[in-house]
């Protein structure tokens, strides 16, 4: 009868066990990390709150743009006719930098004029906006730092954190009348800048998705688009009501509303963004609404009077649209008083030394009586032709002021 060998095992020491844990989930983490730093379209929105700055810095995309791509369709969903004729109308390169905003067509060391405003100065959806555009007319180079959505805080924000990181001759604020005022109620945005932030038509392309146009529905009513005639053109136009009550002043003008004071610290903080030696140019951009609605059919018009509404203060002097339809016979003061926004902003303006108002107003109207369509039927901001048409005259009015050089 042999020996029975016993071999005892010895208990693996505590701190063995915790090194091999600590080295296990090290690995992990490591292997998650490298996944996501490749990958980072996998970090989830809660974990990630800087996502679009992280995973979109530098974008550029080829954009096809179709007449179902308006902004429109979002804002009125249900109540557009689907348009019959869907091609392409532009097509042309966006592209971002790291900081989410439009790089400029030309590449430059120093750009001596920096352009603040929202989606009319960006220009997402046209190949040159008009900060481009000008920098052609110029001779100068042109820093886009517009941004769709931006109201005047956010512009104030934007204007402080980007103005002063070179010399600037002009600094440029690009003030819309549609949603400027309105946009002001609001707190300031937090958003990151991404290039697809509102933007879904824009994200699908990217991705390779567009979605096809709904078929119209034969037998469902659609409030727009809206028949125009201007001379021997005929349009089809979809417009955004509100930005035609915007326009016009409450019973204690806008001077008194908060909105108002608010524009003014935007300009305050503009220029104190910048040195005292540049020139500051405020750039007033009307409404396809504005411009447009005295060639509206008059049967058409009808139901926009039965929608009206004026801007009223509340308790805290903060305008708030307050239902106000009029009829026919009172249209023509209605008619009167679509001046009323831009009249006030131009008081702003001049009750400060520094500013220039730069008035897009009387071009687009002379344009716009031609018959020219300078808008895309279904969004609300401007095609090729009214981007360069604002550029001609942005450097006309900086041309036409001896003591700002351009560049």
């Amino acid at each position: 009868m042999s020996d029975a060998t016993t071999t005892t095992r010895r208990p693996t020491p505590i701190w063995a066990k915790l090194l091999l844990i600590v080295g296990g989930v090290g690995f992990a983490l490591g292997l998650v990390a490298a996944i996501l730093a490749l990958f980072p379209n996998l970090i989830p929105a809660f974990l990630n709150p800087n996502r679009y700055q992280r995973v979109y810095a530098g974008t550029t995309i080829q954009v096809n743009y179709h007449p179902s791509m308006g902004d429109m369709f979002n804002t009125l969903p249900g109540r557009i006719r689907p348009p019959a004729d869907d091609s392409v109308i532009a097509s042309y390169t966006l592209s971002w930098d790291s900081d989410g905003f439009r790089l400029p067509a030309v590449a430059a060391d120093h750009f001596p004029i920096a352009a603040f405003g929202d989606s009319f100065t960006e220009g997402y959806n046209v190949a040159t906006p008009w900060p481009d555009r000008l920098a052609e007319i110029a001779g100068v180079p042109v820093r886009n730092y517009g941004y769709r959505a931006y109201g005047p805080r956010e512009e104030a924000r934007a204007a402080s954190e980007f103005a002063g990181r070179e010399p600037r001759t002009w600094l440029l604020y690009a003030y819309f009348s549609g949603n400027d005022l309105s946009d002001a109620n609001r707190p300031e945005m937090e958003q990151e800048r991404s290039p697809f932030f509102m933007l879904p038509a824009l994200a699908e392309q990217a991705a390779e998705n567009v979605a096809a146009q709904a078929p119209q529905d034969p037998n469902a009513h659609y409030d727009f688009p809206m028949p125009v005639i201007i001379g021997g053109n005929y349009y089809e136009l979809v417009i955004l009501d509100n930005y035609l009550w915007w326009q016009l002043a409450p019973p204690e003008g806008f001077e008194a509303s908060a909105n108002y004071r608010i524009v003014s610290d935007t300009m305050d903080t503009m220029a104190q963004a910048v040195g005292p030696d540049t020139c500051l140019g405020f750039i007033f951009i009307p409404t396809k609404e504005q411009l447009y609605y005295q060639f509206v059919h008059p049967d058409a018009r009808q139901w926009l009077r039965g929608v009206g509404h004026r801007p009223e203060p509340d308790s805290s002097d903060r305008l708030q649209l307050q239902s106000a339809p009029f009829d026919e016979a009172e249209e023509a003061d209605f008619m009167a008083h679509l001046n009323d926004q831009h009249d006030a902003m131009e008081r702003l303006v001049e009750s400060k030394t520094r500013w220039r108002f730069i008035d897009l107003l009387p071009a687009l109207q002379e344009h716009v009586g031609q018959g020219e369509l300078l808008y895309y039927p279904y969004d609300s901001h401007w095609n090729q032709a009214g981007h360069d048409l604002a550029a001609q005259v942005i450097a006309d009015a900086m041309r036409g002021t001896p003591d700002c050089p351009l560049g």
